[in-house]
């Protein structure tokens, strides 16, 4: 499987309710164990927050550890948002919220 953010239609991407929607949207809760994800971030991306993260890849991060994650989903794009990944990473890990944002 392939997400390329270009087909996600923002050069900016925002908020964690919207990383929810694209992870409907993409069906990654269907994910087939063990499937390879290649996520493209275009150079044109200026910025990914964590809270689109968070919505987006979070319960997959809870799901799978972090070091699964890394192994499954496999990350190209502008450094200065490659960088970011491992501490959005940790952070998914301490974040207990469900995928509809509310706290345990």
């Amino acid at each position: 499987m392939v997400i390329d953010f270009e087909n996600l239609g923002m050069p900016v991407f925002t908020g964690r309710d919207r990383g929810q929607k694209a992870r409907h949207d993409l069906k990654l809760d269907s994910l087939a164990a063990g499937e390879v994800v290649q996520v493209r971030i275009p150079e044109e991306t200026y910025a990914v927050t964590s809270s689109y993260f968070l919505g987006l890849f979070g319960p997959s991060v809870r799901e799978l550890g972090g070091e699964g994650f890394e192994k499954q989903f496999q990350f190209s794009g502008p450094d200065f948002i490659l960088s970011k990944i491992p501490d959005w990473i940790q952070r998914a890990l301490r974040d207990k919220r469900d995928i509809f944002g509310r706290a345990p």
